[in-house]
């Protein structure tokens, strides 16, 4: 039989009904509905079995409520109840526990699915819809909390948490450390130079000396001219003075380095800076 010959017949039925009670002494007759409401009923209860086969469970609900008011044929109401209790036992709960320590912030805002939601306190299952689901909680001072989950068709008492960490302890920014230093003072460059050049200069005057004697023993000796021995001895005495200069100036190098003062300075860093030259390696810091 098709709906519309479905729901004719029960209108028909009521009307007969209806006529028959019209007969009977009035303070015996219940309340009895009118006729739209009956289609009304009807219309609803067709429209809830067609949704809910269809699992569209919140549209189905709607439906189902409308056809099980009192005013609905005795039929129609007990079907329409007997489905609200089937989706009630097809549709999940979910409980949604949030932990969080005294410091951590409270959320500004709560969304499921998208949806600005309020959590129940205490706790308390969540009636929703099989399938995935989004909750988020929104703060003021960092990004939201994600919570992602899904849910099966007649789970009950699903569980999920969130734990909302304090703010992290803000770190005070790193002070330059600073120390004590003794630089090298120019002087010791200046006197350390100058004494190598000093023991250069000997050690060539001295192998020339040596050389040139050498060389005299080979050919004139021992009637050389006076001005080769001369030559000679010249050259060795120059060796010795810049032996003795090159030993006084270390002295003062060695005194001035020993004798330097200290300063205070602030931790220095290299950093690497980008030049219209290229790439320079620069050490950073403070005296």
């Amino acid at each position: 039989m098709s709906r519309s010959g479905f729901q004719a017949l029960v209108v028909a039925c009521f009307s007969c009904v209806s006529s028959l009670s019209y007969a009977q002494d009035a303070s015996d007759a219940p309340a009895e509905s009118s006729i739209e409401q009956v289609e009304r009923c009807v219309a609803q209860h067709a429209s809830a079995r067609q949704l809910l086969l269809q699992e569209r469970w919140l549209d189905a609900r709607a439906a189902m409520s409308r056809c099980a008011e009192p005013q609905c044929p005795l039929a129609i109401l007990s079907d329409c109840r007997a489905w609200l209790d089937e989706l009630t036992r097809m549709l999940p709960t979910a409980l949604i526990l949030v932990e969080r320590a005294a410091s951590a912030p409270l959320p500004l805002r709560v969304e499921l699915d998208a949806q600005s939601i309020a959590l129940p306190e205490p706790p308390a299952p969540l009636e929703l819809l099989p399938g995935r689901h989004r909750l988020r909680l929104f703060f003021a001072d960092r990004p939201p909390l994600v919570l992602d989950f899904a849910l099966e068709k007649g789970e009950k008492n699903h569980i999920e948490r969130l734990t909302v960490s304090p703010p992290l302890a803000r770190k005070a920014p790193p002070t330059a450390k600073r120390s004590l230093s003794r630089p090298v003072p120019g002087a010791t460059y200046f006197f350390g130079g100058a004494a190598v050049a000093a023991f250069a200069s000997s050690a060539t005057l001295l192998a020339t000396a040596l050389r040139e004697r050498g060389d005299a023993r080979a050919t004139c000796a021992p009637a050389c001219e006076p001005s080769v021995r001369k030559s000679i001895e010249t050259r060795l005495i120059l060796a010795d003075a810049s032996g003795a200069l090159g030993l006084v100036l270390s002295t003062l190098a060695v005194y001035s380095f020993v004798q330097r003062g200290a300063v205070l300075s602030a931790g220095s860093s290299p950093a690497l800076a980008l030049t219209q030259g290229g790439l320079g390696l620069s050490l950073r810091g403070g005296f």
